[in-house]
């Protein structure tokens, strides 16, 4: 039985493509099960990571199949390329290229192929493509793109760079080249270069989230909080959003001193993302500032699953459990904070007197 994905995947396709059989989880099942008898091992079952492989083996052989025996128009090979080549599927998005050659140019031929080459980790095939296309359309912004975008996958960041300083000269009012020098200067740690071509960029066009992720990336970076700020307020404005524009936004408002908005952003992204151990230590700073000291304790407790001697979480779980009246489980974290530093005993004498108070009273109530 061939997982639902890959149904849902066909059933999107079906709806634009009429032409193919509505109904091809008979050819999909049957296909995963003669390939499932020449993978499989007696000594242990397929893992879910190879029913995986698998399962798009099926797909791309009963589609490329399915595609070989139909009559396209141009408009349904397009998308039927963009959507099999966003499914992560290029070898079916070459075949989906090499089954209508008719019905494309040499150009179109040329930079599709580049695309699922790149896809496949070909990128010599791929450098090969994109370079015949610039040979018939040197003005192509978006063909220096893809070109500079394999010489990213070839670690050549600097004829990455390049390709995309050729985009923006043949090609001024495009986007990509502007946004990924942006990107690439800030992996350079060239921060306000950076901030420079996310302005270009957003001069460009104002609805691209990663122009706004970098911007503020980089003002931060720099240590200027009031232009983060400022480029929050312009994805707001333009209703740009995604889950790491909620993250810089959280990290700005607590830059600029509003904590409770700064808790409001982290608390919405950590219910997206809760692996994310850099943002819980973040809020775990937020709360400590706002003296939310019961609900500071839960962050503490995971931070210190992943650092047990991290002293700055021993510390405020000390202070956590203190405000708390947990005198108990603050005595223990005081004793391990004791093994890291010896003037934990001075900086909290005074808390440390009032917790052995109560647990002597404690004592002496249960006597």
């Amino acid at each position: 039985m061939i997982s639902n994905k890959w149904l849902e995947l066909y059933q999107h396709i079906n709806e634009q493509i009429e032409v193919f059989p509505k109904d091809i989880e008979p050819l999909l099942s049957k296909r995963l099960d003669s390939l499932k008898v020449q993978f499989k091992s007696d000594r242990k079952p397929l893992n879910r990571e190879q029913l995986d492989w698998l399962e798009s083996e099926a797909f791309t052989m009963v589609m490329a199949d399915t595609i070989q025996n139909s009559e396209l128009n141009h408009e349904q090979v397009s998308f039927l390329f963009d959507t099999t080549l966003a499914a992560q599927l290029g070898q079916l998005s070459l075949a989906v290229v090499n089954s209508n050659k008719a019905l494309l140019s040499k150009d179109d031929i040329a930079q599709m192929s580049g695309l699922a080459y790149q896809q496949l980790g070909d990128y010599d095939l791929a450098k090969q493509m994109f370079e015949e296309t610039i040979e018939h359309h040197p003005d192509s912004g978006l063909a220096h793109c893809y070109l500079g975008f394999v010489y990213l996958h070839l670690s050549d960041t600097e004829q990455a760079k390049n390709c995309f300083l050729k985009s923006i000269e043949v090609a001024p009012t495009f986007i990509g080249g502007y946004q990924n020098l942006a990107g690439l200067y800030y992996q350079e740690r060239q921060f306000e270069k950076a901030t420079d071509y996310a302005e270009q960029a957003y001069q460009q066009e104002q609805t691209l989230a990663a122009t706004y992720i970098t911007a503020i990336s980089a003002y931060l970076a720099l240590g200027e909080k009031e232009q983060a700020d400022n480029w929050v307020n312009r994805a707001f404005q333009h209703q740009v959003t995604s889950i790491e524009l909620v993250r810089l936004a959280g990290i700005t408002a607590h830059q600029n001193g509003r904590l409770e908005e700064a808790l409001e952003a982290l608390d919405h992204y950590l219910e997206a993302k809760p692996e994310s151990f850099d943002v819980l230590s973040i809020r775990a700073r937020l709360k400590s500032e706002l003296g939310l000291y019961q609900e500071m304790e839960s962050d503490l407790k995971q931070l210190l699953t992943l650092e047990p001697y991290d002293e700055w979480c021993l510390e405020h779980l000390f202070l956590a459990y203190f405000h708390t009246s947990q005198w108990q489980n603050a005595q223990l974290v005081m004793v391990d904070l004791n093994k890291l530093a010896a003037h934990y005993k001075v900086t909290y004498r005074e808390q440390i007197n009032l917790i052995n108070q109560k647990l002597n009273l404690d004592v002496v109530e249960l006597n």
